[in-house]
């Protein structure tokens, strides 16, 4: 299984502190069974230029030579109109894919959402993944219309553990809106990477075919393999 949004980059943004951590966290990974791990540090662009990001993340994956599981490299680019000041951004994406890590805003007002998402997919041909869906308090008609949209929905592990936001994770994920998964972990301390005890939670749930969708769904992804087949232009 792939983890597609880890914060395992020592140095870059919030997550991993230390090459020692960001090591500790790979080998927690390869003790679930989880073979890779897209590295997803946060790029916020109105705080810092695609170029400067790109040159500390290649940086810090150059430290990472002991780390136990693959490492691709990716983004959690933040969703802002200020990206469309660059002409490309195939370097924030998934690997050598189109798929690109979206962190929507968290205001509750959700105007130019759709507009700018179109804008992300019609421009550069990237194939958005929303991050932890959960986090932003949004109605199924809207989740639905990201979907419909071309959008690729993603539920962080930690959600289907932590009892305040079980019920609603696993709801998601019975009426079919969520399709991959990925820890968000941050640290081997308050945000370790935990995907075992989820899949469990999911297979006790729902069963062992949900578990074994968001894995295949995971594969394709980072092999940049379409799983929507909405819009068409977004093919690869």
């Amino acid at each position: 299984m792939i983890d597609l949004h880890t914060h395992i980059l020592p140095g870059i943004d919030d997550g991993a502190r230390s090459i020692t951590e960001a090591v500790e966290m790979t080998k927690s990974l390869l003790d679930q069974n989880i073979n890779k791990a897209v590295c997803t540090p946060h790029f916020n662009p109105m705080q810092v230029s695609l170029q400067e990001f790109i040159n500390k993340r290649t940086a810090a994956m150059s430290l990472m030579n002991e780390a136990k599981v693959a490492l691709i490299s990716g983004s959690e680019t933040m969703l802002h109109t200020y990206l469309f000041h660059y002409p490309d951004l195939s370097e924030l994406c998934i690997g050598n894919t189109k798929y690109l890590l979206i962190e929507l805003p968290y205001s509750k007002k959700k105007d130019g959402i759709y507009e700018t998402i179109e804008k992300l997919i019609s421009f550069y041909n990237t194939i958005p993944v929303i991050a932890h869906i959960e986090r932003y308090d949004l109605t199924y008609r809207i989740i639905k219309k990201l979907r419909e949209m071309g959008c690729v929905i993603q539920l962080n592990t930690t959600s289907l553990i932590e009892k305040k936001r079980r019920n609603q994770a696993v709801r998601y994920l019975k009426d079919g809106l969520i399709d991959v998964l990925g820890s968000d972990c941050h640290n081997m301390s308050n945000r370790p990477p935990v995907i075992t005890q989820a899949l469990d939670i999911i297979t006790q749930e729902i069963g062992n075919n949900c578990c074994s969708n968001l894995k295949y769904k995971g594969e394709c992804i980072v092999n940049g393999i379409e799983i929507n087949k909405k819009p068409m232009f977004l093919i690869k």
